[in-house]
Order: structure tokens, then sequence, then C-alpha cells
């Protein structure tokens, strides 16, 4: 089985045993999550796993499923990655992502037919159902909302989806420690046998969505921690086209920092100086790693953009990408592409984020960023 139970046990032990080692506190809230999360994380296991087999058993055809061009998203954290998925996955003709629900709750192709048929049931008796979630969501995801909007009827990072083996890098949030830090550098730090089984796990995942939601489309995934897995994607979908998107350090550090703290704090508490670091040491490769192998490969399978560039002109972008990877777009597709670029002329982010409230000065970027500065061209004295 692909399920690391014994990462599992070890990282439960640890944070009663060795939590002072992370430099957070061990408080009542963090007590809580060592005497719950077992119980259930076990239980939606169980069940996701019984589901999982039984696919094998009712639905073996989506192994036969061709994951055709599939289009990853990825680069450092805040860098316009949400954007430009967002953006992409608007050709419902052509892409299909995985949403919230599906990646937590719905792995299986049983579960995700289990979902729709309650959701079609809960439309035709007025939708009791969808507005009790969004209420709750709404409660639920408001603090987060400011920075990037979470629902569980939209796509989102489908790394998560690898908390069902416990592979994922998103557990580094309830057990901060080395052991699931090193899946921050997938390609290098995780042994070949098992990236390879991950992998093959997230492979499924996707050809099972593709078999329930349109196996004639392609298939889209945006994840800031892909930035670590270039070769593992290419060795797994041997036709993927990968853009990396680079945003100037000064503006992206800080609100990947405010981001990821957020995401730390649901689970532990520790001073920002703790986080900034653990972050920092987590994250900093996420610039240069994809850029250094996506170099190596053909431009017909890979770009490389400045956020600048999608901002700016959010329909030339897109475009250049289809020309690029060889998708076809509608004339319907190119329209709501229009629509974008010409709301993109009056968009104002409200967002500003200082290094100084991340104890971060401009030197220390720009040496830890030096490559980065040098080969985009972005100013250097912050402005």
């Amino acid at each position: 089985m692909t399920f690391n139970a014994g990462l599992m046990i070890r990282m439960w032990i640890k944070s009663i045993f060795a939590y002072h080692t992370t430099g957070a506190r061990f408080t009542f809230k963090r007590v809580c999550f060592i005497i719950f999360f077992p119980i259930f994380f076990l239980l939606q296991e169980v069940i996701t796993w019984i589901c999982l087999f039984l696919d094998e058993i009712f639905f073996p055809g989506y192994r036969k499923i061709v994951v055709n061009k599939p289009l990853f998203v990825l680069g450092f954290p805040r860098g316009g990655t949400t954007f430009l998925h967002r953006l992409i996955n608007n050709d419902e003709d052509r892409f299909t992502s995985l949403r919230l629900w599906e990646i937590l709750v719905a792995p299986s192709i049983i579960q995700k037919k289990f979902f729709l048929l309650l959701g079609k049931a809960d439309r035709l008796i007025g939708k009791p159902l969808y507005r009790l979630m969004i209420a709750i969501e709404d409660k639920a995801f408001a603090g987060s909302r400011t920075m990037h909007r979470i629902s569980h009827f939209e796509p989102e990072e489908d790394e998560i989806v690898l908390i069902h083996i416990f592979s994922s890098l998103f557990l580094a949030f309830m057990f901060p420690f080395e052991e699931m830090e090193r899946f921050s550098r997938f390609d290098m730090n995780i042994d070949p046998k098992q990236r390879k089984a991950i992998m093959k796990f997230y492979k499924k995942c996707v050809q099972r969505h593709l078999y329930v939601f349109g196996s004639n489309k392609h298939f889209l995934s945006k994840n800031p921690a892909s930035s670590s897995k270039i070769n593992s994607i290419y060795e797994t979908f041997p036709d993927a086209k990968i853009v990396c998107m680079v945003r100037t350090p000064f503006e992206a550090v800080p609100s990947a920092i405010s981001w990821i703290s957020y995401g730390f704090a649901r689970f532990n508490t520790a001073d920002q100086p703790v986080m900034t670091e653990k972050i920092l040491s987590m994250i900093s490769n996420w610039y240069t790693y994809p850029i250094d192998q996506l170099d190596r490969r053909p431009e017909n399978n890979r770009a490389v953009e400045k956020y600048d560039h999608l901002v700016s002109d959010p329909g030339g972008f897109v475009t250049m990408l289809y020309d690029r990877f060889g998708y076809h777009m509608s004339d319907h597709y190119r329209q709501l592409l229009q629509q974008e670029t010409d709301r993109a002329k009056n968009y104002k982010s409200n967002h500003a984020y200082s290094l100084e409230q991340y104890g971060l000065t401009k030197e220390r970027i720009i040496a830890d960023f030096k490559p980065i500065f040098e080969r985009f061209g972005f100013p250097t004295d912050g402005d």
C-alpha cells in the first residue's frame, strides 16, 4: 500500500515527545490536535481507502484513461499561480481541475459519484445543503480569504490530495518536523522508489478525475509545491506542459510568508521569527530549482514567465501559452480572455506586505535571491 503509515506514526509520536524542537509552544490547541487528529484522520482514510479499493472492482476502466498534455502551473507562492490557474480553468470545454471537495473527501470515483448525486438531489429541493456549506465555509475561511479565496466548490492545490497517503507537504503545517519538510525538495530529498509510488498515486487520482469529469479534457494543476517536482512530473506525464511564474522577491516573499504563516498558525503557536525562518528554509529553492530544471527542457513543453506580464495582459499571456503548448482556443473563450484583459486595466491589489514586518531586510532578500534579480531584471531598490 502507498499509504505511509510509518511516517504518520512517527509524526504523531514526535508531536508528543519532540515538539519543542520545532520552536513552537505546546499549547491547549496543540494538545487538542494531538488527541483528535488520529481519530478523525484515520476514520476518513479507512472510508477513502475502501472506496479506492472498490474503484478497482467497479470502475477498472479509469486506469486506461490517457492523461493528454496536462498543464502544471507552479512557481514561488504568491506569484500569480492562482490567477493564472483560474483564468485557464474558465475554459471549461478544454480544461478541468480538482476542486477542494474532491481533494479532501472524494479522491475515489465512488465518492465523486456519491457527492455529485447528493448535489443533484440537493438542487431539486432548493439547495439547502449547498447553502449550509457556503455559510459554514464563509465563517471557516474568513481569515484566509483576505489573502486567497478558498471554497470547497472551486479548484484548489491538488498537492493536498497526497494527504491520503500521508505524503503531502501540506502536512508540514500539522507536523512541522524535518521529515515532512523534506517534501519541499521532492526531486532531491525523497527516495526514488518512494517518489515513484507517490507520483503513481497522484496519476491515478488524475485519471479518476478525468474518468468522471471528461477524459477528453486536459488536466490542469496549480501547485507552488510542484516547483520541487519538475523531473517527477515529466517522468510521470511525459507530454506535460509546465508554466513557472516568477514575481519580484520583494513582493512574493513577504506575501508568501503571510499566507503560509496563516496555515502554520492553524495548528501551531509560535513567534513570527520562528515561522519566518522555517518557511524560508522550506520554500526558498522554489525560485531557482524549477527554472534550472525547465531550462533543460524543450520550449514547447515549458514556459518561465513574469508575473507582471500576466497581470498587465491576461489575454495575451494565456494566448501565448496556448500557442506554445498546442492547445486549441475557442472563440467563446477568446472573448472571456478579452473581458479579463479589460478588467486587468482597472485592477489594483488591496494587499500590501512589508519585509520589515517579518524581520527581513532588502539586503538579505537581494543576497538570497540574487540569481532571480539578475535574470529577470527586477529592480533592487524595492520600489
